[in-house]
C-alpha cells in the first residue's frame, strides 16, 4: 500500500468512525453530511468522493461495524483460553456491543433502510450464527454445555440478556460493573442459583 492508499483508508476510517458516533448517539435520519465532515475534519466533498451518499455510508459504516464484531469473535475463539474463560470474554463483547447500538437503534435502522436490513440477515446467517453454533458445539463437546440444551435454547437465553442491557444502564456503567456483572452471570449460567459444581 503505497502513502495515497494510506492516506484515502485513514481518512475513510475517519469518516466511518465519526459516522457511527454521530448515527448511534443522535440516529441516523437527523445526522446530516456536513455534520460528520465537521467531526471527521473532511470535507463534504471527500465524503461524498468516498462513498457516494449518506445511505451507501450508513450501509459502509454497519457493515464494517459487524466485520470488526466478527474479527474479534473469531480471534476470541481462536485463543488458548478455555471455553469457560472465551464465553466469559464473549458476555463481555456482547453488553459493549449492546451498548453501542442498542434495541431501539437496530430496530429504528431495520426498519428504515431495507439494505441494511438485509445485510444484517445475510451476515447473521452466513457468517455470524455458523461460527456461534460451532463454539457452543465445543462446549458441549468438551463437556462444559449439558448436550440436552439445543444451541437455540442457549442462543435465546444470551440474547435475552444482552437485549435486557439497555434496560438497566444502572449495572453498566463502568468496567468493573460490567466485569462483576459478567462474572456472576458465568456462575449462574453455568451452575444456577445454588452455585453448586458437581
Amino acid at each position: 500500500m503505497n502513502g495515497f492508499e494510506r492516506r484515502k483508508l485513514n481518512k475513510m476510517n475517519q469518516i466511518r468512525q465519526a459516522a457511527f458516533s454521530l448515527f448511534t448517539k443522535y440516529g441516523i435520519q437527523k445526522v446530516n453530511i456536513q455534520e460528520i465532515s465537521k467531526k471527521a475534519n473532511v470535507s463534504q466533498v471527500t465524503i461524498y468522493n468516498y462513498f457516494g451518499s449518506k445511505d451507501e455510508l450508513v450501509y459502509d459504516v454497519m457493515n464494517n461495524y459487524l466485520e470488526n464484531q466478527l474479527t474479534d469473535f473469531i480471534q476470541l475463539t481462536q485463543s488458548p483460553l478455555s471455553f469457560e474463560e472465551k464465553m466469559e470474554k464473549l458476555i463481555h463483547l456482547k453488553i459493549e456491543s449492546t451498548k453501542e447500538l442498542s434495541p431501539e437503534f437496530l430496530k429504528t435502522i431495520l426498519t428504515e433502510n431495507p439494505q441494511v436490513a438485509k445485510l444484517f440477515q445475510e451476515f447473521a446467517y452466513s457468517k455470524t450464527m455458523p461460527l456461534l453454533y460451532e463454539f457452543l458445539e465445543s462446549g458441549k463437546d468438551s463437556g462444559i454445555i449439558s448436550k440436552d440444551l439445543s444451541k437455540d435454547t442457549i442462543l435465546f437465553i444470551l440474547n435475552s440478556l444482552t437485549n435486557s442491557v439497555i434496560n438497566q444502564t444502572n449495572l453498566f456503567q463502568s468496567s468493573e460493573q460490567i466485569n462483576r456483572f459478567t462474572k456472576e452471570f458465568m456462575q449462574f449460567f453455568f451452575y444456577g442459583l445454588t452455585g453448586k459444581k458437581e
